[in-house]
């Protein structure tokens, strides 16, 4: 509002006489278009008020009164030098509400008001405006309007480059409309709109950072017309941050644009007036600033382009996604011109940032070379589950996965290689997911749907594989040797393995599907692994290295070797041999092949039926609550080859005897002792006593005869002396 005391110069102007200011003026408009040829001079602030436009069509330079003056221009940098502008003086240009100030556009003129001083690479204009009506900038020339505030619109026509400067912080809480083009930000200035919330782009609207800054655009922007753009440019360590949302504008006003729908960002309107385009080049752009989940592109291949761009000194592009929810980017990152996005690879890296429910969903094929990195916290999502939301990456690059990767494709397969990070891979489509290459990534392997197939690297550096739903396969079958850890499942779900299969376990998991394998499966890790599904490995031999495998399914296998620091568990059937150098636990085990205990080995058991030769060391101690009956059922003819330490045939064990021709002749059997009552500590004995076994009792025999011949021959030299 221009103050009482303000110098009225309305006439001057109508009247096209140069106006020298000494103190404030001020213009009442009263409708309809003035266009001014005089100029502008003197000392104080020029106010355009009333309605109507006021057209400049030459240069006007004036300064603020001394006393109002006090803003510093200030520069950093050295060789790269950065300025900004520190206490803004008030503003010397004001626009009310309800009034137009039009620079240029009236006879050919390019006027416009400005006192200008020089910074490395940019001239700063002196003279802040503050629009509360219109600026109409439709001058051919570039253009820089000091600070702006105010709350109304500043607008560049279409066709006027070469553009407009924005150095400094501005309140201005108005709209910014770009016809052709604006510069947020520079290489060599910095620029602040922080109140202002939406933003017309029917140019250009380019963002720039310095090094070691970082420049941030809040606005919602909006487009009109076909052929807009945003370019990104950033100088070292610079970053530009977007966390407004950049939409398809079908109604409202220039100084209001709106959107009817969203859906209408998704399709293609007439003359692809919604088309709108995103130049990354060679610059660090984020989208979102982790404080909420308004997508800043939402579009699709129809829609939008989005093309990253390397520079010539070999700088790439990064673009960081940074929401707090979910969000879907539907249109595929590329690197060709403009429109034509496809016509080339993007060349630049993304990262999914690490920012607590970020969660970020790819539902195109990408195109783009470089890395993808997925922060602590966040998740990304190749594929939103639907047929027409498939997505890809490109082989080029690798996966630095320290979050969650999630693959839902549900039509076209996807290859994924160079997978590293502390983070998890999930298979969560129908569609096939292919893992090549170099597989070093330590989180958690889930197969909830369809086939999670390995052709290259191995998964042993992933915690634990699990296969929670039926019907799932973990193919390794053209992986060659493989090592999962911590491996759980359910019923209906399959491993395949091709080469040898390492399950390693150190923490008590239950797998309730099949293992396949051609070759050898051996169990390792300190903790158990229980097996409750149906498991056809051919002749595959098993091995329990270490730890204790559960057996309550069925392995086929040519032999289950448990090594010395292993132990079986058994309830289940081995469709094979057993080699027992550790222990076994058999409650109601069935061999289908032969049972071998070896020196040192321990079986504990309440029974096993074995239809191959039996053959036995180590040692035996059944089970506590076992009464006499079969502890080896042999189902072939041949005698039982060898015993238990200690334990011949006939031995006490416990109230019990164990014999090794039981049953049907060979079965070894505990049977009842009903002549002889032990007490419980001699019983203890017998069943650990030496291979003297039932000599025991001879030798104790001979030690009591000793005993009374020595008696009697002291009582007959007695009688002899007396």
């Amino acid at each position: 509002m221009a103050q009482p005391w303000s110098r009225d110069v309305t006439a001057d102007v109508q009247a096209n006489r140069n106006v020298t200011l000494s103190g404030d003026a001020v213009v009442r408009l009263t409708g309809g278009v003035t266009t001014y040829t005089g100029v502008i001079t003197g000392e104080g602030v020029f106010t355009v008020g009333g309605t109507g436009t006021l057209v400049l069509v030459k240069n006007s330079d004036f300064t603020l009164p001394g006393d109002r003056r006090r803003q510093k221009i200030v520069t950093v940098g050295g060789n790269h030098p950065v300025t900004t502008i520190e206490n803004p003086d008030p503003p010397a240009v004001i626009v009310q509400r309800g009034a137009t100030l039009q620079y240029g556009g009236g006879s050919g003129g390019d006027g416009v008001i400005g006192h200008y001083t020089q910074a490395p690479e940019v001239s700063l204009n002196t003279l802040n405006h503050q629009i509360d009506g219109t600026l109409d900038l439709a001058v051919h020339k570039r253009v820089n309007l000091g600070v702006i505030s105010g709350s109304g619109l500043v607008k560049q026509r279409r066709n006027t480059w070469p553009g407009v400067d924005l150095p400094g912080t501005h309140p201005f809480s108005g709209t910014l409309y770009v016809g052709t083009g604006a510069d947020y930000g520079s290489l060599h200035f910095l620029t602040a709109m922080p109140r202002v919330r939406k933003v017309v782009n029917q140019g250009s609207f380019i963002h720039n950072a310095p090094d070691r800054e970082v420049v941030t655009d809040a606005a919602d922007i909006y487009s009109q017309f076909y052929g807009n753009d945003i370019n990104f440019h950033t100088w070292g360590s610079g970053m530009v941050r977007m966390s407004g949302v950049y939409s398809w504008s079908d109604n409202g006003s220039d100084t209001d644009p709106a959107l009817s729908d969203p859906s209408r960002n998704f399709a293609t309107v007439p003359h692809r007036d919604n088309k709108r385009g995103i130049n990354i080049e060679g610059a660090t752009v984020t989208w979102g600033d982790g404080t909420h989940n308004r997508f800043f592109l939402p579009g699709n291949e129809n829609t939008v382009y989005i093309n990253m761009h390397a520079e010539r000194n070999g700088t790439r592009s990064v673009l960081t996604f940074d929401y707090n929810g979910p969000v879907t980017l539907d249109a595929p990152i590329s690197g060709g011109r403009y429109h034509d996005t496809m016509a080339d690879i993007g060349r630049g890296d993304v990262i999914i940032a690490a920012t607590r429910g970020n969660a970020v969903t790819f539902s195109a094929p990408q195109n783009y070379d470089g890395n993808t990195t997925i922060g602590d916290g966040a998740s990304l999502r190749l594929g939103d589950g639907s047929p027409q939301g498939d997505s890809s990456l490109l082989r080029t690059g690798k996966i630095v996965d320290n979050g969650e990767l999630i693959v839902q494709n549900a039509t076209r397969g996807v290859e994924l290689a160079r997978i590293s990070g502390k983070g998890s891979l999930t298979q969560a489509g129908p569609a096939t997911t292919t893992l090549t290459g170099d597989l070093t990534y330590e989180g958690r392997t889930t197969v909830k749907a369809g086939t999670l197939a390995v052709t290259g690297g191995t998964l042993a550096a992933s915690s634990a594989v699990d296969l929670p739903a039926a019907g799932t396969t973990l193919d390794l079958s053209k992986a060659g040797d493989q090592t999962i850890n911590n491996l759980s499942g359910v019923e209906g779900s399959t491993v395949a393995a091709g080469g040898a299969l390492t399950v390693h376990a150190t923490t008590a998991t239950t797998f309730g599907g099949a293992v396949t394998a051609a070759e050898r499966v051996t169990k390792t890790g300190a903790e158990m692994l229980t097996l409750t599904g149906t498991h056809t490995t051919q002749n595959a031999p098993w091995t329990v290295r270490e730890g204790t495998l559960a057996l309550a399914g069925s392995v086929q296998a040519r032999q289950l070797t448990v090594e010395p620091a292993g132990t079986l568990r058994a309830t289940g059937t081995v469709e094979g041999a057993v080699d027992n150098a550790g222990t076994v636990h058999a409650t109601g085990l069935t061999v289908h092949g032969a049972y071998t205990q070896r020196p040192g080995a321990r079986l504990a058991a309440t029974r096993m039926n074995v239809t191959g030769a039996v053959t036995l060391a180590g040692t035996f101690e059944p089970d506590q609550a076992h009464g006499p009956g079969v502890i080896i059922d042999n189902k072939g003819t041949a005698q039982v080859t060898g015993t238990f330490d200690g334990l011949p045939e006939g031995a006490p064990v416990g109230p019990f005897r164990l014999t090794y021709r039981g049953g049907d002749g060979n079965d070894v059997v505990l049977t009842g002792n009903s002549d002889t009552t032990m007490p419980d500590a001699i019983a203890r004995q017998s069943a650990t006593v030496s291979s003297f076994g039932p000599l025991w009792w001879f030798s104790a025999a001979g030690v009591l005869g000793l005993l009374i011949a020595l008696v009697f021959l002291l009582r007959r030299r007695s009688r002899n002396r007396s």
